[in-house]
C-alpha cells in the first residue's frame, strides 16, 4: 500500500488525498448486491485535505425542529436519534491500488463517532466520471455500491480545525461553501452494539439516554454572495436554519498553526489547503 503524504497546495499539514477529493460531496444512491437501491438517506461526504466529516440521517427521521434540545425530547424521539451515523476522521488514499485507486479510512486515525460500531469497515475504490464531478465508491468485498455527487466545483479553499475542551474533542470542517461543524459527547459510549439497542436497554433513564446522544454533527451551506453558513442537516434537528459562522476562517495565514475565531476561542489549524497555491 503506498499512501499519500504530501505538501503541495497545503499551506499547513499535509494532504494525504489526491486534490480531486477535496470538495463537499452528496451521495445520489447506495446499491447492495441483493439489488437494494437506497436513494432516501441524506449522506453527507466533507472531504479536507486530511480529515474528512461523514453524516448519514434517514430520510425518515421524524421532524424535531420544533424541540428545544435533547432535554425536551421524548423516548421516542431519542431511539429515532439514536439511527444517525456519523463519524470524523482520517483519509488516507492509495493511489496504485487496482482496479481503482483507494480511499482508506483506519480506525486508529478515528476522532470520534456517533455509533459505537462502524456501520461499512473497510476501505473503498474510487472511479471518476463526468469530469469529476461523480465518484463511484465500489466496497472491496462487494457489499455495496456507492454514487456520490460533488455539489461544488473546485472550492478555492479547505481548512479543518481541532479544539478540545473538558473532555468533548470539536472540529470545524470548511470546503469552499460547505462546513460542518461536529463535537464529540462528553463521555464515550463504551458498548460495541448499534446505539439503537443501547437506547432501548437503558429503558427509562433518560438522562443516560440524553447524554449519549448529546454528540453533533451539523452540515451547513453558504449561498453565493452570502457571508454567513446557514446549517441545513444535523444530529440535533433544532439547530438547522441556524447559522454556522465560521467565514473568518478564510483570513487563516500560511502556516499558521493556531487561529482564533470571533468569540476568542482558539483552535489548532490541522490542515490548510488552497487550490493552485504553493506554500510560501
Amino acid at each position: 500500500m503506498t499512501c499519500l503524504s504530501l505538501v503541495e497546495g497545503t499551506e499547513t499539514g499535509k494532504r494525504t488525498v489526491l486534490e480531486r477529493l477535496i470538495g463537499c460531496w452528496r451521495r445520489h444512491s447506495i446499491a447492495f448486491p441483493d439489488g437494494t437501491v437506497d436513494r432516501e438517506t441524506r449522506v453527507i461526504w466533507l472531504q479536507t485535505a486530511s480529515g474528512v466529516a461523514d453524516i448519514r440521517i434517514s430520510a425518515e427521521r421524524p421532524d424535531l425542529r420544533h424541540r428545544e434540545g435533547l432535554a425536551s425530547c421524548t423516548l421516542e424521539d431519542l431511539l429515532a436519534l439514536s439511527e444517525q451515523d456519523c463519524f470524523c476522521a482520517t483519509t488516507l488514499f492509495d493511489p496504485t491500488a487496482t482496479p481503482y485507486p483507494m480511499a482508506i479510512w483506519p480506525p486508529s486515525l478515528d476522532l470520534f463517532r456517533f455509533q459505537p460500531v462502524v456501520s461499512f469497515p473497510e476501505p473503498g475504490w474510487l472511479e471518476w466520471r463526468n469530469n469529476g464531478t461523480v465518484m463511484i465508491e465500489y466496497a472491496p468485498s462487494g457489499a455495496y455500491e456507492e454514487d456520490w455527487r460533488l455539489i461544488e466545483a473546485e472550492p478555492e479553499l479547505s481548512v479543518h480545525l481541532v479544539k478540545s475542551d473538558d473532555g468533548v474533542t470539536e472540529c470545524l470542517y470548511v470546503t469552499g461553501n460547505h462546513a460542518v461543524r461536529a463535537r464529540s459527547r462528553r463521555r464515550p459510549v463504551l458498548q460495541q452494539r448499534p446505539l439503537v439497542d443501547i437506547v432501548r436497554s437503558a429503558g427509562s433513564d433518560l438522562d443516560s439516554i440524553r447524554d449519549m446522544l448529546d454528540c453533533e454533527f451539523s452540515y451547513a451551506r453558504r449561498d453565493s454572495g452570502s457571508t454567513d453558513f446557514t446549517i441545513e442537516l444535523s444530529t440535533l434537528p433544532w439547530l438547522e436554519q441556524q447559522p454556522l459562522r465560521c467565514a473568518w476562517v478564510s483570513d487563516i495565514a500560511p502556516r499558521q498553526a493556531f487561529a482564533r475565531d470571533p468569540d476568542g476561542t482558539t483552535w489548532k489549524v490541522d490542515t490548510l489547503w488552497r487550490r493552485n497555491r504553493m506554500p510560501s
